[in-house]
């Protein structure tokens, strides 16, 4: 017999896998009654009605992730050993799913924001649940900037090898002055905002111009025109900013892509906003995805006829069976968000000569059947737009950036610490480092971008 919320026994309810009885939630939360009726009101944990005597079920999403704040605060070991579980999914999020039409943001289709014609900006507050009082400012920081660019003089860096790199010098440097002390969700979002247009305007960079184009994004003009100008494009046709605008929002975010989860895991022990950016960029630097993009654009670049495309396409297949930004493991069927950047680049007025080629290229791929994954999508883009070497992916990291911040924040609220635990096997007596090491097959890491 179970008591309903208001008293008195009555038969208990059959609660499915979703739900959890009065008795349940109390139990596991280990708080009154009086506290649970107060997390109800306050939107804390979803209930539903359970019958026509007053009883009521609880969501048990909600239900453990306040177990998971509240033992987060406590230090509580379990969290750590319950905190991945193999074969179960790892993290609740209400960001992203990925499905075979591509990813949903927020519940709604990312081609169908892009169709929609919904700006970078848009889809940013969109991510990040800014309210209509809130205000997003998407001006660089100058300070920044000067600071920047002292060090990459200093540097020297080679703006195509050490530009993403130098991203990540940016958001910390950023977040030290900005984020660090972001105490409101207003303050952290509009911060995020200024990282954003500070890098994009290091783009500068990579057309050796570091003083990029300040006076674009002080007019209000949108990150897309903001990074057109500074990469050397045409920011005053409207076609080549809306394409660009579709691409940052197609890169946004990809659910726990391997950065992701590292920006997750930075912002569970407490880092600010900037460096759980910086350690995401690190992280994004060091994956398949990344060399995917270097090998994938280097072979694109590298097609300035037909023949040569066909016959570069040719010799890469057979010695691989595959090519570099082809077959994406999440999408047999094609990469959705590649098929719409290929189709904006062959439709755009005053794209590149040097486009025209790789079209036919990619028919010819179609053929071995490789189907093109975002890394290609976004790097014809680039090509069609005349962007320089190397955009492709630096432009990728600016449109994720968004899904890193939203993840940071997502994590900072649900107050859980993500601390998995070891598996702790006995090594052979004598296996030494060295013999381990020559053992070990080679590590691959499914490119998830």
């Amino acid at each position: 017999m179970q008591e309903n919320p208001h008293g008195g026994p009555s038969a208990a309810p059959a609660a499915s896998g979703d739900y959890l009885t009065r008795a349940e939630t109390l139990d596991m939360l280990q708080v009154k009654l009086q506290t649970l009726y107060a997390y109800v009101s306050r939107g804390l944990i979803r209930s539903v009605p359970q019958g026509d005597k007053g009883r009521r079920l609880y969501a048990r999403q909600d239900v453990e992730r306040m177990k998971s704040r509240a033992d987060a605060r406590s230090g509580h070991a379990p969290v750590a050993a319950a905190a991945m579980r193999w074969g179960e999914p790892i993290i609740s999020s209400t960001i992203t799913e990925i499905t075979a039409k591509g990813p949903r943001y927020r519940g709604v289709a990312a081609l169908d924001l892009v169709r929609e014609g919904r700006t970078f900006e848009e889809v940013a507050a969109r991510f990040w649940n800014v309210g209509d009082d809130v205000r997003l400012s998407w001006h660089p920081c100058a300070r920044t900037l000067r600071v920047a660019d002292a060090w990459a003089h200093s540097a020297g860096i080679q703006p195509r090898r050490d530009l993403v790199r130098f991203f990540a010098d940016v958001a910390l440097s950023f977040g030290a002055e900005h984020l660090r002390g972001a105490a409101t969700p207003a303050a952290q979002v509009n911060g995020s905002s200024r990282l954003i247009a500070t890098m994009a305007q290091c783009l500068g960079y990579l057309r050796r111009a570091p003083d990029g184009e300040h006076a674009l994004a002080k007019r209000g003009h949108g990150i897309a025109a903001t990074l057109l100008a500074a990469l050397g494009g045409d920011p005053t046709l409207t076609a080549h900013v809306a394409a660009l605008d579709a691409a940052l929002v197609l890169c946004a975010d990809h659910e726990l892509a391997q950065a992701t989860f590292v920006a997750r895991i930075a912002a569970s022990a407490g880092a600010d906003i900037g460096e759980c950016v910086a350690a995401a960029i690190l992280t994004q630097t060091g994956l398949t995805s990344a060399r995917s993009y270097e090998s994938a654009e280097d072979l694109l670049r590298a097609c300035r006829t037909r023949p040569d495309a066909q016959r570069r396409f040719a010799a890469e297949y057979a010695a691989h069976r595959n090519l570099p930004g082809f077959n994406h493991p999440l999408y047999p069927d094609g990469d959705p968000r590649a098929a719409w950047l290929i189709d904006a680049a062959r439709r755009l007025d005053g794209r590149h000569p040097a486009a025209e080629p790789l079209h036919h290229a990619l028919e010819m791929a179609a053929a071995y059947g490789c189907l093109p994954s975002l890394e290609t999508g976004l790097t014809l883009l680039t090509i069609a737009l005349g962007l320089p070497t190397r955009s492709a992916f630096a432009l990728f990291i600016i449109g994720r950036t968004v899904g890193w911040v939203a993840h940071i924040l997502e994590q900072r609220a649900s107050g859980a610490l993500i601390r998995p635990r070891a598996d702790y096997l006995p090594a052979e007596p004598r296996a030494t480092a060295e013999s381990a090491l020559a053992a070990a097959a080679p590590l691959v890491v499914a490119a998830s971008s």
